[in-house]
């Protein structure tokens, strides 16, 4: 039953810690010496904890005002995921992709990805590049002055300020969180406190730094984001015109040439009838004297009758 209690006041420590890790890191430094001398105290393990409690709820008084004075004084510049598409019209397909990667590779940007195909005889493509965001009205002046048309752009920005302010206070929140944890959990060994009860202690640090590590994640995205603008370009070639067809002057020589042509043709169908004709007119004759004969008699015999 001791240790089951021990491990019940450590467990309802820890969550105190984490309530109060919302707090300034300034107000956690004028906090922290009175707690750790508590921890000290080789009073009641009751007395510990509700001495602790009612610190840390002191602390988390005060985290409205150091998440408000951090939202409005440390604010950073807007965040703005900036995306463009753009459709130009171009002399030569291949000559405007290599002008596309040479800007991109100019002003520290990449190829994200590359598509070219035929159609007929003329090369279309799509790419879709990232460039630095300070530097793409820059590179699209460079794409509108090297096409000889934009047929279509479009511009949008996806404002993620809010969401990265967020995360860097949920960061500080859980750092803060992590180092009291840390110091609780220093204490409870030199303390020689119970196995469960630094294992407790433990398995919520490792929880923590997974979720602290998932917000890193997730900040540096937002800040990649929004450092690289996304341009998605289609390119097209200029439309070459038809060739106009000349209707052929009249000739009686090639009218004649065509018509003897016409002739030979037909007499060589008329030809290779005949001939199929006559290689085929023993198994047609014979079959058809067989049914002529038959008729006839036929014929003849009713004739008879008539006349009886």
């Amino acid at each position: 039953m001791k240790r089951i209690w021990r491990v019940g006041l450590i467990m309802a420590l820890i969550a105190t810690v984490l309530a109060a890790g919302c707090a300034k890191a300034s107000e956690s430094a004028s906090v922290e010496a009175p707690q750790k001398e508590s921890w000290a105290q080789p009073a009641g393990q009751a007395d510990y904890v509700e001495e602790a409690v009612m610190v840390e709820s002191e602390r988390e008084a005060d985290m409205g005002v150091g998440s408000a004075s951090m939202t409005s004084s440390n604010v950073p510049d807007r965040m703005i995921v900036r995306t463009v598409q753009m459709s130009v019209v171009v002399e030569d397909t291949d000559v405007m992709l290599s002008q596309v990667q040479a800007l991109v590779a100019t002003h520290g940007g990449y190829v994200a990805a590359s598509n070219r195909w035929l159609s007929g005889e003329q090369a279309y493509a799509s790419v879709t590049v990232r460039i630095p965001a300070d530097k793409l009205d820059l590179a699209l002046g460079v794409l509108r002055d090297a096409s000889i048309s934009v047929e279509n752009e479009s511009s949008s920005g996806d404002d993620v300020t809010e969401e990265y302010v967020d995360i860097s206070a949920r960061l500080k929140n859980l750092e803060a969180a992590e180092e009291e944890l840390l110091a609780l959990l220093t204490e409870v060994r030199k303390n020689r406190g119970s196995a469960e009860d630094v294992l407790a202690i433990y398995n919520r640090l490792i929880e923590l730094r997974a979720q602290i590590e998932s917000l890193k994640g997730r900040q540096q995205y937002l800040e990649k984001s929004a450092a690289l603008a996304t341009v998605h370009l289609e390119i097209r070639p200029k439309q070459q015109p038809g060739t106009i067809v000349q209707p052929a002057k009249w000739n009686p020589l090639v009218t004649a040439s065509n018509a003897l042509r016409a002739f030979v043709e037909l007499l060589q169908i008329l030809l290779d009838v005949l001939i199929w004709l006559l290689v085929l007119s023993p198994v047609i004759l014979i079959p058809a004297l067989v049914i002529w004969l038959i008729v006839r008699a036929i014929k003849r015999r009713r004739a008879g009758q008539s006349a009886s």
